[in-house]
């Protein structure tokens, strides 16, 4: 394709569809600065919710280890030991978005629904699920249909509060055709009954390039998908699929709707944008939801908890309260001009620094290997990792590097972290940088230390 012939394609895309494929955000840095302020005071400020419900995905209920399964139950015990503590003290609905189980298998439905049935009070709460890609393991759709009692695609008002949700077809993550005209169809009823509601809908995959891991992990069908809800500013999508950690800055992404991922019960796997691991050590350590709530302004209120702690997630910046928890506030859904979760954000952020008098050090070096240890940098929003660059003193050119997650997604954050770097010279004398990134992939200054291998 010529430079012209791709031009005028882009010039001819939707405002929306480029925005998303070119992670484009038209709004000024004073600008983002302001909202991100009054959004803070609004946080800061008295919320009081007239409506409330949990949402998740990517339970993973497997009849092989009760982990999950228990993870599910606590997940209930905890989010209406929160609710039934407010003023407001009811759980109207719990959402659990596809991946419900892991393969789908009569077994699995049999722990499933006892889960729920034991711990689901359905005189107060609502239960609103679809399926993932993992249900249809084994009985797939009539599996689904007849353990669930649900249909695929539901359409379900909660106290004047639009749900609408899609089941994957005809498998994996597709949706097809007639099932985007339904979306679209439900939407227009949706905002005729009430223009300055939230709409919540969901699918399990991801709409591709909006929150964390979406790149990586998404439904096949998400651009189409993404220019249905484009066209209503008040849609608060949830999708889950790639376990990604709901606790990073990215898991909330707005430009002409609102996205946000779901997190998991089971296990995290992060983007393709660090390291050559996707899945980190101690990855199982994963137990994560979503408490959202509306008020009377239909103000949404989002509060990523923590299962393992039974307490709500914190902010994972190292220069903010460590008792703060960590909120996401949508001020007006229906006004995309008062979003503060775009790609704007970046603009406003300042790349991760060490403090003052923070150092590297070599825990223990062989003739190939050298292990460095060092203090977490600081972040405004959030350490996301780091790079670690080993050049040889005498030739600064040779390099190595390997990069490692900061662990932010484990409660509490570690303070100190430990890398093993492989493939050195015996003999050689090296200086190893270690660099801070943020979830922009934005560069700190590094701290460094000089040492040399021992011979072979």
């Amino acid at each position: 394709m010529t430079t012209v012939k791709r031009l005028v394609m882009i010039l001819s895309m939707p405002l929306a569809f480029l925005m998303l494929v070119t992670g484009l955000s038209p709004i000024p840095r004073m600008k983002q600065e302001l909202l991100e302020e009054a959004v803070e005071a609004e946080i800061a400020g008295e919320f009081t919710p007239v409506f409330r419900f949990a949402v998740a995905s990517d339970v993973h209920i497997n009849a092989g280890d009760d982990t999950t399964a228990k993870r599910l139950a606590k997940l209930f015990e905890t989010a209406y030991r929160y609710a039934h503590a407010q003023p407001y003290p009811t759980l109207d609905a719990v959402v659990l978005v596809g991946d419900n189980c892991d393969s789908g298998s009569e077994e699995e439905y049999d722990i499933l629904t006892r889960v729920i049935r034991e711990n689901l009070l359905t005189e107060e709460t609502q239960l609103i699920t679809v399926m993932g890609n993992h249900e249809f393991g084994v009985t797939g759709h009539e599996g689904y249909v007849r353990r669930m009692g649900e249909e695929l695609d539901k359409h379900v008002v909660v106290k004047g509060f639009h749900f609408i949700g899609m089941s994957p077809a005809p498998t994996d993550t597709w949706h097809t055709p007639s099932q985007l005209n339904w979306m679209a169809t439900q939407l227009r009823k949706a905002a005729a009954d009430d223009p300055d509601k939230p709409i919540f809908t969901m699918q399990h995959g991801h709409i591709w390039n909006t929150v964390y891991v979406s790149r990586s992990w998404h439904t096949q069908m998400a651009l189409p998908l993404h220019l249905v809800y484009a066209k209503y500013p008040q849609v608060v999508n949830f999708s889950g699929h790639s376990h990604g950690p709901i606790n990073n800055p990215l898991d909330i992404w707005q430009n002409s709707y609102t996205q946000i991922g779901t997190g998991t019960l089971n296990y995290f796997e992060m983007e393709r944008d660090i390291g050559d691991e996707t899945v980190p050590a101690g990855a199982r350590n994963a137990a994560q939801y979503l408490i959202v709530e509306v008020d009377a302004d239909n103000r949404v209120r989002v509060q990523p908890f923590n299962i393992l702690t039974e307490d709500f997630m914190k902010t994972p910046t190292t220069k903010d309260d460590p008792a703060k928890n960590l909120v996401w506030l949508i001020h007006d859904p229906t006004k995309p001009t008062d979003f503060v979760y775009t790609s704007a954000r970046k603009k406003t952020a300042t790349a991760p620094n060490f403090r003052a008098g923070d150092e590297a050090t070599v825990s223990a070096a062989t003739a190939e290997t050298v292990t460095l240890t060092f203090p977490q940098a600081e972040d405004d929003v959030c350490v996301y990792g780091y790079r670690i660059q080993l050049k040889e003193t005498a030739r600064p050119t040779q390099k190595i590097e390997k990069e490692i997650y900061s662990e932010y997604y484990f409660e509490p954050m570690p303070e100190t972290l430990t890398c093993t770097v492989e493939g050195l010279k015996p003999g050689t004398a090296y200086t190893a940088s270690v660099i801070p990134l943020n979830v922009w992939l934005q560069k700190g200054d590094p701290i460094t230390v000089s040492f040399t291998t021992p011979e072979a």
